[in-house]
C-alpha cells in the first residue's frame, strides 16, 4: 500500500475479472495516432493481469472536437506493444458488448470511447455517478475495479469515480508509479529547486502557491510566460503584443495575489535576466533592461539559461514544469532544452506531463530523468498539493468498506 492507497499488491487478481480503466488519449492527425507514450505507459499493469479476464475503459479526445473518435486504432497499437490481442468492441455496455465480456474466460477486450456515452461527463458525485447506466450494467459483470489512468484522475467521471462505491479497486502500477514520484519530489528531505514555465500561468501560480508557502521548495525558478507575468507585475514594459499574449494566458490568476506572494518570496523566486527575441524572423537575446518591447519574447535569453543551469545543480531535487520558450521552433527551444539537461543531472529529477515530456522525449533526455509524468493536469494539481478525485474515492471507499469486507 502507498499513501493508505491499495495498489495490485492487496489483492488476490489471478483469474478474476478485472474492469480496468486506463489514459491513452492520444495526438491524432488525418486518422493517424501521433504519439503512444500513454500506451506504452501502461503495459506493466496489461502484463501483469494476463491471466485475467481484462476488460478496458477510456476516452479519447471529447464531444466537437476533430480528433473525437473510436477506439479502434487505438486497440491495434494496444495489440501490437503487448503481443497479444486486445479486442476492440465497438460498445461500452450494449447487448453485443456484454455477451462477449460474459463469454471471454481470459484476455483483452477494449470497450468503446467512454465519452461516447453522455452521462460520462456529468457533474456529479461518485455516488451519483455509481447509479448511472454505464456502472450499473458493467460492475455486476466483474470482480475488481483498477485504476491506472493517473493523467485523468483529476476528473470527476462516471468511469474514474463511479466504480469505487459498488467494486472492490485498487490503483494500477503507472498511478503507483506516478504518486511515489510525485510524492517524493514534494516529500524528499533533500533541497528542491522547481522550474516552472509554460503559457498558463494559473497552473504553474498553483504549484507556486503550493511549494513556497509550504516550505517545499528552496527555489522556484519561473520561465516562459509565467516569468513574462512576473515581469510585468514588477512593472518591467514588455510591449503590445507580449502584454497581450499574458492577458490571454491569466484567466482565474488575481494580480494582487500574485503581487503578495512575489513580495513575500522574492528571495526564493527566479526570474529572467534576458530573453530571446523574435526580431526580423531572427533570434535576438536582450537583457531585459535593454528590452523596449518591440519583438516578441519566444524564450529565456542565454544568460539566463546560463544562471538556471548553475543553480539547478546545487539541488538534489529538481521538478520541471512547462517549457521555457516556443521549443516547437528550433530557433527558440535552446532554453527549454539546455535547462531540461541541467535537471536531467539532479539525484531525482521530475518532468511534469504534457509539453515538457514531449520536449524531454525530442531530445532523448526523458531517460535520464528520475520519472517522466504522463499526466498534464493531473501532476499539475498534484505539485499543487490538490487530492485526485478519482484516487481519493478509491482511498475512501477501501478504507470505509472493501478492507473490512475483504477483496
Amino acid at each position: 500500500m502507498i499513501e493508505d492507497l491499495p495498489t495490485l499488491d492487496d489483492v488476490n487478481f489471478s483469474g478474476k475479472n478485472i474492469l480496468l480503466r486506463i489514459d491513452i488519449n492520444a495526438p491524432i492527425v488525418n486518422s493517424t495516432i501521433l504519439d503512444t507514450t500513454r500506451f506504452e505507459s501502461h503495459i506493466p499493469t496489461l502484463r501483469e493481469l494476463e491471466d485475467c479476464k481484462v476488460v478496458i475503459l477510456a476516452h479519447q479526445s471529447r464531444a466537437g472536437k476533430k480528433d473525437f473518435t473510436t477506439l479502434k486504432a487505438h486497440a491495434e497499437i494496444l495489440s501490437k506493444l503487448l503481443g497479444k490481442e486486445v479486442e476492440y468492441i465497438d460498445e461500452l455496455f450494449g447487448r453485443c458488448a456484454l455477451n462477449k465480456i460474459e463469454k471471454v474466460d481470459k484476455g483483452y477486450i477494449l470497450l468503446e470511447n467512454v465519452r461516447f456515452y453522455a452521462e460520462e461527463t456529468l457533474k456529479r458525485t461518485p455516488e451519483e455517478h455509481s447509479e448511472s447506466l454505464i456502472v450499473r450494467r458493467l460492475a455486476p459483470l466483474f470482480d475488481i475495479y483498477v485504476n491506472d489512468a493517473f493523467s485523468a484522475s483529476h476528473r470527476k467521471q462516471a468511469s474514474l469515480v463511479g466504480f469505487p462505491p459498488v467494486l472492490p479497486s485498487v490503483i494500477g502500477r503507472l498511478v503507483e508509479k506516478e504518486i511515489t514520484a510525485l510524492s517524493k519530489a514534494l516529500g524528499s528531505d533533500e533541497e528542491k529547486i522547481f522550474i516552472l514555465g509554460g503559457a498558463k500561468i494559473s497552473d504553474s501560480v498553483r504549484v507556486m502557491k503550493n511549494v513556497l508557502e509550504s516550505g517545499i521548495a528552496e527555489k522556484v525558478a519561473v520561465t516562459g510566460v509565467v516569468a513574462n507575468y512576473f515581469l510585468m507585475l514588477e512593472g518591467k514594459p514588455l510591449g503590445i503584443e507580449n502584454e497581450k499574449i499574458i492577458e490571454e494566458n491569466k484567466e482565474g490568476v488575481d494580480d494582487k495575489e500574485m503581487i503578495e506572494l512575489l513580495n513575500k518570496h522574492r528571495d526564493k523566486i527566479i526570474l529572467p535576466v534576458d530573453f530571446g527575441v523574435e526580431i526580423e524572423g531572427k533570434r535576438e537575446d536582450v537583457e531585459i533592461d535593454k528590452f523596449d518591447g518591440s519583438g516578441r519574447i519566444m524564450d529565456v535569453g542565454v544568460n539566463t539559461i546560463s544562471i538556471l543551469s548553475e543553480e539547478i545543480q546545487k539541488y538534489g531535487v529538481a521538478v520541471i514544469n512547462g517549457p521555457a520558450g516556443v521549443f516547437e521552433d528550433e530557433r527558440f527551444s535552446l532554453g527549454t532544452f539546455e535547462i531540461l539537461k541541467a535537471v536531467s543531472k539532479a539525484d531525482f529529477s521530475v518532468v511534469g506531463g504534457g509539453h515538457i515530456s514531449t520536449a524531454a522525449r525530442l531530445i532523448g533526455i526523458d531517460k535520464k530523468m528520475s520519472h517522466v509524468s504522463t499526466g498534464g493536469g493531473a501532476s499539475i494539481r498534484f505539485l499543487s498539493g490538490e487530492k485526485l478525485p478519482a484516487i481519493e474515492v478509491i482511498r475512501k471507499y477501501w478504507k470505509e468498506k472493501w478492507f473490512k469486507e475483504g477483496p
